[in-house]
């Protein structure tokens, strides 16, 4: 599988630029079409026999959204157009909330671009940011894009392996990725517990050896803080991409992340793929 269709987030944040430039940088490696996708973070409900002041507002609110979309359209083609000339790409509108239209919306498309939420975590410790809420429902791998960078090189990649499902999701979704990599290095840091249900490290190379990814391992010893620990491997390789599967929390039907999760998805300084 190659990426074909590239989803990026467009809002008016500071990074936005920068997840446009990555999502043209993989379009033109990968001959992809980039859609870009404008969330309005609410949908726009008709009013009907509620008086002139509630048909002002519903006028105001569509000129609004017009507006937003406009300036929206015009940054996407601009920024795809002087990073990646001739890549094909088109922009829509969705009026609902950023997580739900990222999830539908990306689940016609083979990867998508988005934030990176802040941190410390500026949500309450029940809410989902919208980057967590579209993991666990598009069904497609997240690239997480970290402030400042600008492309996708994929020169050396990290994957972080405990022999599970997600991890094993990710893997798959990342061989594109995997495939044209100068160097990969899977980094096995679990417990003794999940080394019994999960796939072994050296089953997992012997795979990617078969796909023609020539890989090493590393056997980290497990920590109660897995996130903070494969982030610092990560600096440690020089990795420029970690892939990782992504584990939601049993409560609140998933809606709050796994902390290893939730820790790759809020404080990696570089490139994550993650799926669930």
């Amino acid at each position: 599988m190659e990426f074909q269709t590239i989803l990026v987030e467009l809002d008016d944040d500071a990074a936005c630029t920068d997840r446009i430039r990555v999502a043209g940088d993989l379009a033109r490696r990968y001959s992809s079409h980039v859609l870009g996708l404008t969330p309005t973070g609410f949908r726009l409900e008709p009013f009907r026999s509620v008086g002139e002041e509630a048909r002002r507002y519903a006028e105001a609110a569509q000129q609004t959204l017009r507006r937003r979309a406009q300036l929206a359209s015009e940054q996407f083609t601009r920024v795809l157009t002087e990073a990646a000339p001739g890549v094909p790409h088109s922009h829509r509108l969705v009026e609902e909330e950023a997580g739900w239209a990222l999830a539908t919306t990306g689940r016609a498309a083979d990867i998508v671009v988005v934030r990176q939420p802040l941190w410390p975590p500026s949500t309450p410790p029940l809410a989902s940011e919208p980057v967590e809420y579209a993991l666990l429902n598009a069904g497609r791998p997240l690239l997480v894009v970290p402030e400042g960078v600008r492309s996708c090189p994929a020169i050396h990649v990290m994957i972080a392996w405990d022999g599970g499902r997600e991890a094993a999701r990710a893997v798959a979704d990342a061989m594109p990725f995997l495939r044209r990599a100068d160097r990969v290095t899977a980094v096995a840091m679990t417990t003794p517990e999940r080394q019994e249900e999960g796939a072994p490290l050296e089953d997992l190379l012997a795979y990617l050896r078969r796909h023609g990814v020539d890989a090493s391992g590393i056997n980290e010893p497990d920590t109660p803080q897995p996130g903070p620990a494969l982030l610092a491997v990560a600096t440690a390789l020089g990795a420029d991409l970690i892939v990782a599967g992504g584990y939601g929390h049993s409560r609140m039907r998933e809606l709050m992340m796994g902390g290893a999760t939730r820790s790759l998805i809020r404080a990696s300084r570089v490139l994550v793929l993650l799926s669930h």
